[in-house]
């Protein structure tokens, strides 16, 4: 029983691979449409500053974020339509509707809100959905009752994502003053493990801005005094957690990019590097799949812990300035440290280290999967 059960899970798991690879070239896609929306259709855009392009005409800026945010939108529906088929080899039209149908209510924001009328669910509430579909509703009769199952599931789905429980995760508290590596640590191994589970939205694994307190109260020391060497809160969740653990995206995957280079991944760095030296690694997520992978859920938790402690011990040792300056939207991520400190090489050299260091974790896991992989294909 527990050999078919692994069987099962197995043969899941390939088939929720296929199709993440299948829609990669979709999030390629919209990684460069996320990257064209916050670099230049931004007032505070980082392209659109040091280019001086100007204001971008608020009509254009709303139209694109509607249809891009109708794209995202569009890429889950067919990941749910794709899976349906994959986990039941013979699905037919109508369990393909029923999980788009399930997943158009489950998006849908009835709530007051007008700036969020759509809500894209996780990409685990999408397998879970398109699972049931594909092998529960393929037992009901006829074509009227799955529909109505559809319509009546999704208006339930529905009510529990507009009270987020699909989504509220322990994340990092911004409203203390002290800083808890007993703290940060492991939530931040929580929080990558639920993305790596597929329970945070992949389009939008966005960092904090500077709004804690500690953050605050540096940045104002800072314009005061003039200097980052007397910050009343050098360490804290912005200094180390955004600034640090974020290098590439969430997972610090700027490391894996450099670890797949060594490996001749060519198609696959050259695909990936600007979207993911902006930090928009959505696509190298898909592409590999990182998603329930269970080869690289361990340098996935293990880097970004090591790039913390890294910038953590520099800051405390004087070698490098915290982050305290707000940057420019859409900042490439191994830059964010060295202007958010104004130019401090402390904090670029801790940054590289930390890149480096990334590299070295995540390069025999990529290593094992690629040879892997070319296995499976001779």
């Amino acid at each position: 029983m527990i050999k078919n059960y692994s069987l099962n899970l197995l043969q899941t798991y390939r088939r929720l691979t296929l199709v993440l690879q299948k829609i990669y070239p979709l999030v390629l896609i919209d990684a460069y449409l996320r990257l064209i929306q916050c670099n230049f259709l931004l007032p505070n855009g980082f392209l659109n500053t040091i280019s001086h392009l100007g204001r971008p005409n608020d009509w254009w800026v709303q139209n694109f974020n509607h249809a891009v945010q109708l794209y995202e939108i569009l890429i889950l529906f067919f990941m749910g339509y794709l899976l349906t088929e994959y986990f039941n080899k013979h699905s037919q039209f109508l369990l393909g509707f029923c999980t788009i149908l399930i997943l158009a209510l489950v998006c849908f924001n009835s709530g007051r809100d007008p700036h969020n009328s759509i809500l894209a669910p996780p990409l685990f509430v999408i397998v879970l959905i398109s699972w049931i579909v594909a092998r529960l509703f393929s037992k009901l009769p006829g074509k009227v009752l799955p529909i109505i199952m559809s319509l009546v599931s999704g208006s339930l789905l529905n009510q529990i994502n507009l009270n987020t429980l699909f989504m509220k995760l322990p994340g990092i508290s911004t409203s203390s003053h002290h800083f808890n590596w007993w703290v940060i640590l492991p939530l931040t191994v929580i929080r990558n493990g639920a993305s790596w589970l597929g329970m945070i939205d992949p389009f939008m694994a966005a960092k904090q801005a500077i709004n804690s307190p500690a953050a605050t109260a540096n940045l104002a020391t800072a314009l005061s005094q003039k200097t980052l060497n007397h910050v009343p809160h050098p360490l804290n969740s912005h200094t180390i957690y955004s600034s640090y653990a974020f290098l590439g995206g969430i997972g610090c995957t700027l490391g894996l990019l450099i670890a797949l280079y060594l490996l001749h991944q060519d198609r696959l760095v050259l695909e990936n590097l600007i979207p993911s030296t902006f930090g928009f690694n959505a696509p190298l997520l898909f592409a590999l799949p990182l998603y329930a992978n269970p080869i690289l859920l361990i340098p996935y938790l293990l880097s970004p812990l090591a790039s913390m402690l890294i910038g953590g011990l520099f800051i405390q040792l004087h070698w490098a300035q915290p982050a305290v300056y707000q940057i420019f939207s859409g900042t490439p991520s191994f830059l964010i440290n060295f202007l958010g400190t104004n130019g401090n090489w402390g904090s670029l050299i801790a940054t590289v280290l930390a890149i480096g260091v990334s590299t070295i974790i995540y390069y025999p896991f990529i290593k094992y999967e690629v040879s892997h992989e070319n296995q499976n294909v001779d």
